[in-house]
């Protein structure tokens, strides 16, 4: 998968050479993200922050994106949750709906996904750290997207990963859960 993934970006990269134009972005977010996978059971939808949204388009419909996102899970009938940090990057299709506004699909792969569980009512499990990887489909509505300033986006993306190994205490453990979330939400970006 690694290397389908440095195909890609090499690919994107070409496209850079002939580009007309390009354009970077940063920007910021803040949704609602489903719960799912072995993490279903016992937990709740939560809010999701995507911290740092980057873009680089190498021409008005090619570029490449790189996210990071944590998610907030309540435990129920506890004060304890789990967060879930995501790590990922992938190429960007922009597909233009106006001057204004455009649709970017942004398929990822999810390098680093990672688990943390805090919570006093929770104290027996506190010390167990998950990690993992996995794959993001993002979608987003942006507007104002035309030249350097201010837009915002409509988001909705599907991550699903797996949690393959783990630590308890300080020792690694190898772990088999599985994670997946639907995310909404907006975002606030600025184009240079």
């Amino acid at each position: 998968m690694k290397k389908l993934l440095a195909v890609i970006c090499l690919a994107m990269a070409s496209f850079a050479v002939n580009a007309q134009e390009s354009k970077f972005y940063l920007g910021v977010g803040v949704g609602y993200a489903t719960k799912g996978g072995d993490i279903d059971e016992g937990h709740k939808s939560g809010l999701n922050l995507n911290l740092v949204n980057l873009g680089f388009r190498f021409s008005d419909t090619w570029g490449m994106t790189a996210n990071l996102s944590s998610s907030y899970h309540g435990i129920e009938d506890t004060d304890g949750a789990i967060g879930i940090g995501v790590l990922s990057i992938g190429p960007m299709v922009s597909f233009p709906v106006g001057c204004n506004v455009s649709w970017d699909l942004k398929p990822q792969y999810a390098l680093s996904v990672k688990g943390v569980f805090t919570g006093d009512d929770i104290e027996p499990i506190n010390d167990i750290n998950l990690s993992g990887n996995g794959f993001l489909i993002g979608n987003s509505l942006v507007f104002g997207n035309c030249g350097s300033g201010f837009g915002f986006s409509l988001d909705l993306d599907y991550l699903w990963g797996s949690f393959n190994e783990g630590t308890l205490s300080g020792l690694t453990i190898d772990t088999d859960e599985n994670y997946n979330s639907f995310k909404i939400g907006i975002g606030l970006r600025y184009n240079f």
